[in-house]
Parts: structure tokens; sequence; C-alpha cells
């Protein structure tokens, strides 16, 4: 009798992962420096912010809505968690 072992397959590209990784890093820091200069409120200013920050015009467009979201979700958390 022969037993027969079944292996998942991987969902998806191995290099899919690493691409999320990073989008999900990138994403994190352009938030970050949204919350310091509290640019993340005005779309305008958002992009304004991140081109001088170094961020090309490309990424911003691509991670804006992203990096704005997790701002103001990042500001919320912490007016609330204040006493």
């Amino acid at each position: 009798m022969i037993v027969a072992t079944i292996h998942p397959l991987p969902d998806g590209s191995l290099s899919l992962d690493a691409v999320r990784a990073q989008r999900v890093a990138k994403v994190a820091e352009m938030a970050s420096r949204l919350v310091e200069s509290g640019a993340f409120v005005d779309h305008g200013d958002s992009i304004m912010t991140l081109v001088s920050f170094g961020y090309s015009p490309f990424e911003v467009h691509a991670l804006l809505a992203d990096a704005r979201q997790t701002a103001a979700e990042h500001v919320v958390a912490m007016e609330m968690c204040e006493p």
C-alpha cells in the first residue's frame, strides 16, 4: 500500500509576498511623515509633503490614499488613548 502525502501549494507567486511587505512598509513610512507634518488632512498638502521628502511622484500617487488613511487611523487611535 502506498500512502500519498498532499502538500498545499502556495497561493500566488512567492515574490508577491515580498512586494506586499515592501508596499506595507512604504505606506507606513509615508503615513508617519504625514502625521509628523500634520499634512494628512489635505490631499494637496499630502502630495507636496511627500514629494518634498523625496518620494517619487509615482510612489506618491500610487500609495497616497493608503498612506493618508493609515495616518488618519493612527491619529484617531492616539486621541482615543489619551486620558
